[in-house]
């Protein structure tokens, strides 16, 4: 026999000996009464719960890394239900050991960031309830996240007919704090599953069902999970069984899925609406603590520079983002009608959620006013936003009549005013000497260029004029659309165009290609053949946009010029997945589409008799429209000056107090609170746990915040067709309601779902409400027909 097929015959040897001894289990212990201690605990265990030999029992799992704070594993690991003799139950014990390393939980605890090694089980064994009716009990509503609802799900016979899907469980949700039964939804339960008297479950049919829970057991059931809610001191999914009219709780675990409650919390009864600051600037990502900090004082600043109530907590915190309170602005009606339009503008799941919380809860807003006390209190509001918001009003306003008439400024002129704006702001934070000094002008309100603020009004008389066009054109919405379209002053595109041209660069230069596709630093990049001319165009890109970077409001982040990674990277794809000159080309191409489409609009515009009024007006709106819109994005590339010198001054209070020995890592200042930071700086110890408050930053990176949240936890839809649903049946159900009051047949119709349409996101400012030169326009436009 070769050594070879010696070696082959050895290790099938090896092979069988292995899987004997896995089918035998381990060698026996002398000592125990069987030889295998575990199985003498079982039996000794049994022979004390149970009178009866044939008492059934349930086998759970329960693992040292199940329901964790930021992770629930439900389901991961095995449970057998309605288990019968000893054999039966060390069998489904061993199985239960076993599902602590399939696929499944391997996979999750890998996502989860969970130790394989540290990882334990233990294994449960309880008697079997044989329940007339089984659920589980949300203590706060899985779907809104409102924390003063409870929610329950309710079917017949054992639960595992509703894990699997075969039947709808009745849905029931209870008002915590008033009991009262907020819905009772049957559900469809044609089957049941049931216990057998030899052990394991089958699967009967069910006549058709009424609901499975009475009023009382529904309260009662409420009362026994807010109990358990006490006692773990937080929010539980309880999984329970009716059996002969007395409940009994097989399992409670804290609920892991919800985003939490904005804090601070009001200091009132009232029902608080907070919206996003991120989803309004299309970033919707957790910032750390520090960052936080900064956004929740300018906030305030922001709030106080248009007169509003200083002494409000405008900004809050929730899931690592913030939130800024709108509860004042739909106290009133005039104010509470504008507020979805006005979101809208910026973002229209926003809006979309404002709308549905209105439409369900809107009465919580409402407060009883006459008509004169309405109008008074108008009259101070609009007093205090004119007296104190003046000049931030007329920076809005200035600049927007005179951009309907004549030349427009040249883009350019418009950039370098909000870039001298910025470089002014930045100016005061990077002026003092020390970095303690520059950390507390991070967040110092009297940075009087920090309210004076360049003029805006050409931006708005864009908005306007687009849409005028959209309503002077409704059967032309493309064209419109392409007039909007090829801008090459237009701050996003420069940057594209810009990584493009790189790209380019690079293509002239082979060993710089190379050099990218290998993922080669800026230096090593240099040190190639071309590589001069390539650092020299990446520093020229550098000078005008080294400032920003993706996700720029955490100010957390390094700016391009300190870790250009970044944009290393997308001159790599453009190298891949472009040719020389393409972006350019596709530019022009936008361009092309643009002016055709202008033309065309004149050319619909010029007929009848006042057609060739109709064609000048459209001209200078498009020209108008043209020219302003494409400056939409100056304002944040100025203010990104202050991001950056924010970025700056927090960086280098980081690097002071690692060379104090207070931080170990720089970037461990961002997750310091702001007294914290100045405390330490004036040299106090920092009793932090850095680590802890990491951790849970990157649990709270891993959350989808809600674009509009509630002080009860509550997050609205945000799906514009279901808000717009939701307005049309409240609308029907009041509208029954009144006509039923007055005795009259009454009836109410549940709209039906439109088609869908792309929502749009966008960092627009408001657009300015339509008001009598809008008017004029559309009668004009009007003119057209009555000529006819």
């Amino acid at each position: 026999m070769t050594q070879r097929t010696r070696s082959t015959s050895y290790r099938k040897s090896t092979r069988r000996t292995r899987k004997r001894s896995r089918m035998q289990g381990p060698p026996p212990n002398p000592y125990s009464r069987t030889g295998y201690p575990t199985r003498d605990a079982i039996e000794d265990a049994l022979d004390a719960m149970a009178n009866d030999p044939e008492q059934a029992y349930a086998v759970r799992s329960s693992a040292t890394a199940e329901d964790l704070p930021a992770a629930s594993f439900t389901g991961q690991q095995e449970t057998f239900l309605n288990v019968r003799g000893t054999d039966a139950i060390v069998d489904r014990v061993r199985a239960c050991m076993a599902s602590l390393f399939t696929d499944r939980a391997i996979t999750y605890r890998a996502r989860n960031d969970v130790s394989h090694e540290e990882v334990a089980i233990a294994v449960v064994v309880q008697r079997m309830v044989s329940p007339d009716v089984s659920g589980i009990l949300f203590t706060a509503d899985p779907q809104t996240g409102n924390r003063h609802i409870a929610s329950i799900e309710a079917g017949i016979g054992l639960g595992a007919a509703l894990v699997s899907g075969e039947v709808t469980a009745d849905t029931v949700p209870v008002e915590k704090r008033t009991g009262e039964i907020l819905d009772y939804e049957v559900g469809d339960q044609q089957v049941a599953v049931r216990p057998t008297p030899n052990g394991g479950t089958e699967t009967v049919e069910l006549d058709s069902t009424d609901r499975v829970l009475t009023d009382e057991q529904v309260r009662t059931l409420v009362e026994l999970g807010e109990e358990i809610e006490a006692l773990f001191e937080g929010l539980q999914d309880i999984e329970w069984c009716l059996e002969d009219g007395a409940f009994s709780i097989v399992q409670a675990r804290p609920i892991t899925s919800l985003f939490p409650v904005p804090l601070p919390k009001p200091d009132d009864d009232r029902l608080h609406v907070y919206f996003s600051m991120g989803h309004v600037q299309a970033f919707a990502e957790a910032m750390p603590p520090l960052v936080r900090d900064v956004w929740k004082d300018f906030t305030q600043l922001w709030v106080m520079e248009f007169g509003i109530d200083a002494d409000t907590q405008w900004a809050v915190e929730a899931g690592g983002r913030i939130y800024v309170d709108m509860t004042p602005l739909l106290g009133v009606s005039v104010l509470r009608r504008g507020v979805p339009k006005w979101l809208s503008a910026t973002s229209e799941p926003l809006s979309a959620a404002v709308n549905d919380l209105l439409a369900r809860r809107g009465e919580a807003f409402k407060e009883e006013r006459t008509v004169r006390e309405t109008l008074t209190l108008l009259r101070r509001f609009a007093g205090a936003v004119w007296t104190e918001g003046r000049p931030l009003i007329a920076t809005m306003l200035n600049g927007f009549f005179g951009a309907f008439v004549g030349e427009p400024n040249p883009p350019d002129h418009e950039e370098a005013i909000w870039n001298t704006w910025g470089e002014n702001v930045a100016a005061y934070v990077r002026a003092p000497e020390t970095p303690a000094e520059r950390a507390r002008a991070v967040f110092e309100t009297d940075n009087s260029e920090l309210t004076t603020y360049p003029r805006i009004g050409s931006l708005y008389a864009a908005m306007v004029a687009e849409k005028l066009l959209q309503q002077l054109f409704p059967d032309a919405p493309k064209a419109v659309n392409d007039v909007g379209r090829g801008f090459p002053n237009e701050l996003v595109t420069r940057i594209n165009l810009g990584l493009g041209d790189l790209a380019d660069v690079a293509r002239d230069h082979p060993a710089v290609a190379d050099a990218l596709r290998e993922d080669a630093s800026l230096a090593e990049i240099e040190s190639r053949e071309g590589g001069e001319a390539f650092r020299a165009a990446f520093e020229d890109y550098l000078e005008k946009f080294g400032h920003r970077v993706t996700g720029e409001l955490d100010i957390s982040r390094p700016r391009w010029c300190e870790d250009p990674s970044g944009l290393l990277a997308t001159v790599r794809a453009n190298l891949d997945h472009e040719q020389a000159g393409e972006h350019r080309k596709h530019l022009r191409q936008m361009e092309q589409e643009a002016s055709a489409a202008a033309e065309r609009l004149e050319q619909q515009a010029d007929h009848g008799l006042l057609g060739s009024i109709r064609k000048r007006l459209v001209r200078q709106l498009i020209r108008t429209y043209r020219n302003y819109v494409q400056t939409r994005e100056y304002p944040k590339h100025g203010t990104a000056h202050l991001f950056a010198a924010w970025h700056e001054a927090s960086r280098d209070a980081g690097e002071v107090l690692v060379d104090q020995g207070r931080l170990t890592d720089p970037d461990d200042v961002w997750f310091l609170r702001k007294d914290e930071l100045f405390a330490a700086l004036e040299g106090d110890s920092i009793d932090v746990n850095i680590a802890a408050r990491r951790a849970e930053f990157e649990h709270q990176t891993t959350m989808d915040a809600p674009p509009v949240l509630t002080s009860e936890g509550e997050a609205p839809s945000a799906n514009p067709e279901r808000a717009r649903m939701s307005r049309m049946v409240h609308s029907s159900e009041q509208a029954f309601r009144a006509a039923s009051s007055k005795g009259r047949p009454a009836s109410f119709t549940i709209p039906q779902a439109r088609r869908s349409r792309p929502v749009k996101s966008s960092s627009r400012p408001p657009p300015i409400p339509a008001g009598p030169r809008c008017s004029l326009m559309r009668r004009v436009w009007s003119w057209r027909s009555a000529a006819k």
